[in-house]
């Protein structure tokens, strides 16, 4: 089994990221995690897109550019909780579904889920996603740790 990480994102945040109307999702922590990643919500997949970076900012930085993460200053505020900084995640090359898909992970999942990147690939396909499927696996093998499934 070929497992793919699946970052867990509130809606409408998950299939903005998926998009690419959001760039930076902000996290109170770093991630060393880098590569393409699933976008998923409530056991629905939005997309995918690929994680290249990670920094720190302050909530004075990080309010000059809500078109990167689509939050305002209050809610930064609100979510820092008194932190002096918080992470970005900065996501490029952006691979959205026409529509959502369910899939499965284990329960209790807060951040990473893990996904079976062939029961995806079957999902997709049976949804009528060839296309997309078919996307999926060019971003995948571009990482490393992709080429090994193969």
């Amino acid at each position: 089994m070929v497992r793919i990480r699946g970052l867990i994102v509130r809606q409408p945040y998950a299939s903005m990221l998926a998009r690419g109307e959001k760039r930076w999702e902000i996290r109170r922590y770093s991630t060393r995690v880098r590569g393409p990643v699933a976008l998923v919500s409530r056991g629905l997949l939005y997309g995918f897109a690929e994680l290249i970076d990670v920094f720190s900012a302050s909530i004075e930085l990080l309010s000059k550019y809500p078109h990167m993460h689509r939050v305002s200053r209050e809610e930064l505020e609100e979510y820092a909780a008194g932190l002096d900084v918080l992470y970005v995640w900065v996501f490029s090359n952006p691979l959205p579904l026409p529509k959502p898909v369910k899939v499965s992970y284990a329960r209790g999942a807060q951040v990473w889920a893990f996904l079976d990147m062939r029961e995806v690939l079957n999902t997709l396909e049976r949804e009528g996603l060839v296309r997309e499927a078919s996307k999926v696996i060019k971003l995948f093998r571009k990482a490393s740790r992709w080429r090994r499934w193969r």
